[in-house]
């Protein structure tokens, strides 16, 4: 009898220790990591800096991301210092600002900071951004060199119109993909007005259609080509603008009716953009990126230049009657709109 009672007492103990060693804490130990991303631009005005900080506690991650705190460090000071041969030249502090609207999403959008600076910067240095949190407590740094040398060759700024009227052609365009980019990215923006029941507000909608990427095939300079089929043009436009009612009137957007954009990025930036893009494998788990030191997130450039031109008489012709987009309301070249272009 003795013996059952030691038995029963002895299962209770391994039961009752197996239960307790199943009690895990999911959640590590706080690590305080300061994330932060900077693009510079030298063909913007404005430069910014994003700073957030890494989070972690007892509650869902989506209910901690509604929280603004969770995000932000309170004491922050944001550097950009330019060198040239290993020489401090100048530096700029930048300003927190909380006037950039955050799109509504999954993190908190009551507050937005972000570090702005307007400096004037030159395609012969070197760039250093450093984030200093809570007086040195973190010191996050990176380093990048700009783009140069990028710019569109065709269309010509020389060429006053750009046509696509021929449906079996095609329209070429090519640029100087300049030194320091690696990965480039041409854009074409269709621009009209619609007016609605005789109203001439200037009411400008763009159609955006995105070409191919390119990558840097060798370090030295070179002219990248590329075409844009016009049949595939009028179908854009067939599949993006709706049947015009009895009070739609439409018009292609003069003198900017066309715009060719190009957007160049360095190879930090481009490694980044392939380690952060879905995965398209059985395997989801990617590597994480960073160039920093100090913490982790992103300290890169890109470049964007634009040519913009008006379409010729015949394509607008073509737009108000031809065989794709003769439904889409739009007037032919002599509608008084295009009166001192045609």
């Amino acid at each position: 009898m003795n013996y059952i009672k030691i038995l029963i007492i002895l299962l209770i103990s391994v039961f009752t220790f197996s239960a307790c060693s199943t009690d895990v804490d999911v959640n590590g130990e706080y690590a305080d990591i300061p994330i932060v991303y900077c693009v510079l631009d030298q063909s913007a005005d404005y430069q910014y800096v994003k700073v957030n900080k890494t989070f972690l506690g007892p509650v869902p991650a989506s209910q901690m991301a509604q929280v603004s705190d969770s995000l932000f460090y309170e004491n922050v000071q944001v550097r950009l210092l330019e060198y040239k041969n290993n020489y401090n030249t100048r530096s700029w502090i930048f300003s927190p600002v909380d006037t950039i609207q955050k799109p509504d999403g999954y993190f908190a959008d009551d507050r937005n900071t972000i570090w702005v600076g307007s400096p004037n910067l030159d395609v012969e240095a070197e760039y250093m951004v450093e984030v200093s949190i809570n007086n040195g407590q973190h010191v996050v740094t990176g380093e990048t060199s700009l783009i140069d040398g990028v710019r569109i060759i065709i269309p010509s700024t020389y060429v006053p119109y750009v046509d696509l009227f021929n449906y079996s052609g095609e329209l070429p365009y090519s640029y100087n993909n300049g030194v320091n980019g690696k990965i480039f990215q041409m854009t074409v923006s269709f621009n009209y007005l619609e007016i609605i029941d005789d109203d001439t507000t200037d009411q400008a909608i763009t159609i955006y259609w995105p070409q191919a990427k390119e990558y840097r095939q060798t370090e030295s300079t070179a002219e990248v080509k590329g075409r844009v089929s016009v049949t595939a043009f009028y179908n854009l436009l067939l599949a993006n603008i709706p049947p015009a009612g009895e009070n739609v009137t439409r018009l292609v957007k003069m003198p900017n009716s066309i715009v060719f954009s190009l957007v160049a990025a360095d190879e930090n930036y481009s490694t980044y953009m392939d380690v952060t893009s879905p995965s398209q494998g059985i395997v989801q788990e990617k590597p994480t990126f960073t160039n920093l030191n100090g913490g982790y997130g992103l300290f890169a450039s890109r470049y964007n230049t634009s040519i913009t031109k008006p379409l010729g008489g015949r394509t607008l012709d073509s737009i108000s009657r031809g065989i794709y987009t003769k439904d889409l309301g739009f007037q032919g070249r002599y509608d008084l709109y295009y009166q001192g272009w045609y």
